[in-house]
C-alpha cells in the first residue's frame, strides 16, 4: 500500500494537528470536548451521529499525543478505508486483518512496537492471538479506540462476543485511556458499553442525534417501483437505494437505467474489481443511484447524497438511522424515504424468526464447514477460511439464508467472526535474510528468476507487506500467469516469502478450536435473551412504521434517550398535519403517495397530475 512521506506534526496543538493533517481550520460540534477529554486521560464514550466525524475524535489526540493508537474495529472495509486514507496524509497506519498470514501479523506488530507506525488497526478476534499478547507489553500505547462500541454490549443490535476480549487488554494496559465510538446507542446499550469497557472516571459526550437537514418520509402503498421512480424522478443529485437481496438489486437497478436513470447495483457477490469500479463512477458522478444491499455504505465518503431510500424496512431503528443518515453529511437539505407495503410487517416477523435456526441445522451447517475445509477436531484456532454459502447449502441441503442464519448464530455465540467479502490484493513479504534470498536468485533456477522480478519491480519487501500484480510479474518474467502464482507458493513454502493471493470472498475466522458438532451447543438463555431484545428492537421498528401523529424526528431521537421539545415540521407525518402548504411542502406527499387501485385511467391521472405538481 502507497503512503505518503511521513508527515511531521506539532504535538499538543489539535487545531494545528487539525489543519496540518485534514487541512479543516474547525472541529464539529462535539469533536473538541470529546478530543479534550480523551487528552485529559479519562475514559471517553462518544456518541456522534453517522456523519459527524468520530474518527478524528480518536485520531486527532493520538497523534497530538504523540504515540500508538490501538483501534478496535469489526468493520475490515472500513479498516482499510481508514489506514488508506492515513497513508496518503503521510501518517503510518497499518491494518492486522484475518486475511493476513502469520508473517504479516508478525511484522505489523514488530513494526508498531518499536515505534514505526502511528495507529494499528486491529479485528477484535485478533485481540486473543499469541503473537499479539505477546507483543503487547511492548507497544508504546498512547491510547485505544474501540469502533463500533455498541458490539460490546449485549443489548446492541450487531453484538460481538470477541469485543468482550478488550478488556482482558485494559486490565494488562490499565495506564492507557480508552475512547469508545458509536453512532447508535440506546441508554442502555451507552451504559453497557462504560461498564463492560471497565471505564474509570467515564465521560460521555452524547452529540445531538438529531439530523435536521434530513427529511424522514415512510410511504405506504402498493406500488413501490412507481413509487422509487417518481423518487428518483423529483429529487436532484445522487442517492442510494437499500434493499434485501442480490436479486433485487439487479432488478431496481435494470428498472431505473431502462427508465434513463443511471444506476448501478451494488452487492457483496460482485467481484472485486467490479464493485470498486461501481463504486467509483458512484462516487464522481458518472452513475446517479446505486441499488445495494446494506454491503455498500460504511466507510463511504461522499458527503452530498441527497437521497436515501429503502424498499423494504430494516430490522430495526438503529440499521435505519445508520443507512438514512447517510444522506445530506454536507448540511444541505437531504431525504429518507422508507417504501412501505403489503407483507412487509410479515416479512419483519419471517425474518426475525429465521435468524434464529434450529440446534440440528447450526450443526449441520458447523460439520459441512469443517468437512469442507479439512478442519480437524480440536484446530483451526484463529484460522481463516472461505465461507461459500452455496456450496455449504448443497452440502447440507438447507436453503442458503438458513446456512447464513447458522453462521450468524455461531457468531453470536462466540465460535466464530465473519467477515463480508471485501477485495483483499495479492501481497508479498519478503522473510528470509538478505543471504538467503541472494543464494536463492543465484542458484535456483527454477525459482530465481521469480525473486529477481520481485526485487525489480517492488520496493520494501523486506519492510512490509507490498501489494503485487501477477500479471505484471509474468510479463517481467516472460511467464504464463498460472507459472508465476506456482513460483511464488514455492517460494512461500520455502519460507523465503510470504505470499497471500488476492480473495474478494467473505471469510470466517474459528475463535475456538474445532469441536465435534454433535456436543456443541449455543447457551439457551443467551440465545433466548437475544431473541427477546431483537424482538424489542423489531418491535420499536414496526411503531415508527406504523405511527401517524407524531413527528418522526421526535420519536427517533426518543428511542436514543434524546428528548426533543418541537416536531421537526419537514417529516411526513409534520406535513400532512398543516392546513396550508406551500408547493414545496406538497411535493414530498406526491412523491411518496401510493398510486392506488390498479386501474389504468386512475394511474394515468394520478401521474398526470404529479407531473403537473412536482418539483415547482
Amino acid at each position: 500500500m502507497a503512503s505518503a512521506p511521513k508527515i511531521a506534526l506539532p504535538h499538543g496543538d489539535i487545531h494545528a494537528v487539525l489543519k496540518k493533517v485534514w487541512g479543516y481550520d474547525q472541529f464539529r460540534p462535539s469533536q473538541e470536548e470529546v478530543i479534550n477529554s480523551v487528552l485529559a486521560g479519562r475514559d471517553t464514550l462518544a456518541l456522534l451521529p453517522t456523519g459527524g466525524g468520530k474518527s478524528l475524535c480518536f485520531q486527532v489526540p493520538a497523534l497530538s499525543m504523540g504515540k500508538l493508537c490501538l483501534v478496535v474495529s469489526p468493520l475490515i472495509a472500513l479498516m482499510k478505508d481508514q489506514v488508506g486514507r492515513l497513508r496518503k496524509q503521510g501518517v503510518q497506519a497499518r491494518a492486522i486483518i484475518s486475511s493476513m498470514t502469520p508473517a504479516e501479523i508478525d511484522n505489523a506488530l514488530e513494526s508498531a512496537a518499536v515505534g514505526k507506525l502511528q495507529f494499528l488497526y486491529v479485528s477484535p478476534e485478533r485481540l486473543a492471538s499469541p503473537l499479539f499478547l505477546g507483543r503487547l507489553p511492548r507497544l508504546p500505547l498512547g491510547l485505544i479506540a474501540v469502533d463500533e462500541a455498541h458490539c460490546i454490549s449485549q443489548w446492541g443490535y450487531d453484538f460481538r462476543p470477541a469485543y468482550l476480549r478488550i478488556a482482558a487488554i485494559r486490565e494488562l494496559r490499565p495506564e492507557v485511556p480508552i475512547i469508545a465510538l458509536t453512532a447508535s446507542a440506546t441508554p442502555a446499550v451507552a451504559t453497557d458499553i462504560m461498564e463492560k469497557l471497565m471505564f474509570r472516571d467515564p465521560k460521555l459526550v452524547r452529540g445531538s442525534f438529531h439530523r435536521p437537514e434530513l427529511k424522514l418520509w415512510v410511504s405506504n402503498g402498493e406500488d413501490k417501483e412507481g413509487r422509487l421512480l417518481k423518487v428518483a424522478r423529483n429529487v436532484q443529485g445522487c442517492g442510494i437505494v437499500y434493499v434485501r437481496t442480490r436479486r433485487a438489486t439487479m432488478r431496481l437497478a435494470n428498472m431505473l437505467v431502462q427508465n434513463k436513470i443511471p444506476t448501478s447495483a451494488y452487492h457483496a457477490g460482485l467481484p472485486g474489481e467490479e464493485r470498486d469500479r461501481i463504486q467509483q463512477e458512484w462516487t464522481s458522478g458518472a452513475v446517479r443511484f446505486m441499488v445495494a444491499t446494506n454491503a455498500f455504505g460504511m466507510g463511504i465518503d461522499k458527503a452530498d447524497v441527497r437521497l436515501v431510500v429503502h424498499t423494504e424496512p430494516p430490522p430495526d431503528l438503529e440499521s435505519y438511522y445508520q443507512e438514512a443518515g447517510r444522506a445530506g453529511r454536507d448540511g444541505e437539505t437531504a431525504h429518507a424515504f422508507l417504501l412501505t407495503g403489503p407483507g412487509d410487517l410479515e416479512r419483519l416477523q419471517d425474518q426475525l424468526a429465521a435468524s434464529f435456526p434450529s440446534m440440528t441445522h447450526v450443526r449441520s451447517v458447523y460439520q459441512a464447514f469443517a468437512d469442507l475445509h479439512k478442519i480437524a477436531m480440536g484446530s483451526g484456532f484463529l484460522e481463516t477460511y472461505e465461507v461459500d454459502i452455496r456450496e455449504l447449502a448443497r452440502r447440507t441441503a438447507l436453503p442458503a439464508v438458513t446456512v447464513a442464519n447458522s453462521l450468524k448464530a455461531l457468531e453470536l455465540d462466540g465460535k466464530l467472526a465473519l467477515s463480508d467479502g471485501v477485495r483483499t490484493p495479492s501481497r508479498v513479504l519478503m522473510i528470509a535474510t538478505q543471504q538467503v534470498v541472494y543464494h536463492t536468485r543465484v542458484n535456483d533456477r527454477r525459482n530465481g528468476p521469480m525473486l529477481e522480478a520481485l526485487l525489480r519491480l517492488y520496493g520494501g519487501l523486506y519492510e512490509e507487506p507490498v501489494v503485487i500484480d501477477e500479471l505484471r510479474l509474468a510479463r517481467a518474467a516472460e511467464w504464463q500467469v498460472p507459472t508465476v502464482l506456482s513460483r511464488l507458493k514455492e517460494l512461500d513454502q520455502m519460507k523465503v516469502i510470504s505470499y497471500k493471493q488476492r480473495t474478494d470472498s467473505p471469510t470466517a475466522t474459528l475463535l475456538v478450536p474445532r469441536v465435534d458438532p454433535k456436543r456443541m451447543v449455543l447457551d439457551p438463555a443467551a440465545l433466548e435473551a437475544r431473541k427477546q431484545r431483537a424482538e424489542a428492537r423489531m418491535n420499536a421498528m414496526v411503531a415508527f412504521l406504523k405511527n401517524t401523529t407524531s413527528c418522526r424526528a421526535v420519536l427517533l431521537l426518543a428511542y436514543f434517550g434524546e428528548p426533543m421539545d418541537h416536531d421537526c415540521g419537514i417529516c411526513d407525518v409534520c406535513v400532512s398535519k398543516r392546513v396550508a402548504y406551500k408547493m414545496d411542502d406538497v411535493t414530498p406527499i406526491k412523491i411518496a403517495q401510493p398510486l392506488g387501485p390498479d386501474k389504468d385511467q386512475q394511474v394515468k391521472a394520478r401521474w398526470k397530475s404529479d407531473d403537473r405538481g412536482a418539483g415547482k
